[in-house]
């Protein structure tokens, strides 16, 4: 009697289940073969986890203070980023007021 509760629940649980699709990078493929081989996970296991955190994350932060992982830029605007990086130029007033701020005050004293 018991193995049948619990093949009906397993059974039960499948009819909750659905299928997606999606395309990554052979670099992504590569990193989730590994992480579920290290840890005997099951892909989709994994890929459901992280979205279930993801989302909570970005249900719970401002639209404006989300980085996407990967920004996209025209062949000139990258050009010039790696300009600006090749030179090394020292940060700008601005960016010395936040790093300043940022370690001049504990978390607890900022406003």
């Amino acid at each position: 009697m018991l193995k049948f509760c619990y093949e009906s629940v397993e059974n039960l649980s499948e009819l909750f289940v659905t299928q997606i699709s999606a395309n990554v990078s052979p670099d992504t493929r590569d990193r989730l073969e590994r992480y579920v081989r290290a840890r005997g996970l099951k892909k989709g296991f994994v890929i459901e986890q992280a979205l279930l955190h993801h989302l909570q994350a970005v249900s719970e932060i401002p639209d404006d203070a989300v980085v996407p992982p990967r920004l996209v830029v025209g062949p000139e605007v990258g050009d010039r980023l790696l300009e600006r990086l090749a030179a090394k130029e020292p940060p700008n007033r601005a960016m010395q007021a936040l790093f300043d701020e940022s370690v001049d005050q504990s978390p607890t004293e900022r406003p």
